[in-house]
């Protein structure tokens, strides 16, 4: 997969990033290697290089406009199968890492959506939401919510919004 200069990808571990281009680097100071530099969106002080032989690997193409608004329709309105939790905080971790390092945007609104309807749950019964569950909750919104404001040209608010909108439509 060739990504283009200036194109838009997702980096699995950091988001969406603009490609600034394509360049030789010698990191072990040995062997010369192609690289995808890529620029965060939402942290102008990061750069990143990928090596453009392993980029499958890492960096995939955004979603269409299609998908984005696709996904928002099947997001759930109800509490989600409890598939994604584990009392176990090992698992959890270990199952939140894959999905936040995947590129299954299914698979993290489903985990967005367990731990939201989680997180309220808690409050409702006077429980503190965990800090793990929280902090893998805000990464997995924000993921989902650049590559989302990126494809429908929005900001991070108004896909909040809208998503708000096409959610209370289906009631």
């Amino acid at each position: 997969m060739e990504f283009k200069q200036d194109e838009c990808v997702v980096y699995k571990s950091a988001g969406v990033c603009r490609v600034l281009g394509i360049e030789t680097q010698s990191m072990d100071g040995e062997n010369e290697v192609l690289y995808y530099k890529l620029k965060p969106i939402a942290d102008a002080n990061s750069t990143y290089y990928i090596p453009v032989a392993s980029a499958s690997e890492k960096l995939r193409r955004l979603l269409t406009k299609k998908e984005v608004l696709e996904l928002i329709d099947t997001m759930p309105k109800e509490a989600p199968d409890e598939d994604i939790w584990s009392e176990n905080r090992r698992e959890r971790r270990e199952m939140y890492t894959q999905i936040l390092k995947g590129d299954d945007q299914k698979a993290l609104i489903q985990l967005l959506s367990s731990l939201y309807f989680r997180k309220q749950s808690s409050e409702a019964n006077g429980r503190r939401f965990s800090s793990m569950d929280e902090s893998v909750m805000k990464n997995a919104e924000n993921l989902m919510l650049q590559e989302f404001a990126t494809v429908l040209d929005l900001k991070l608010e108004e896909v909040q919004k809208l998503i708000s909108e096409r959610l209370n439509d289906k009631i």
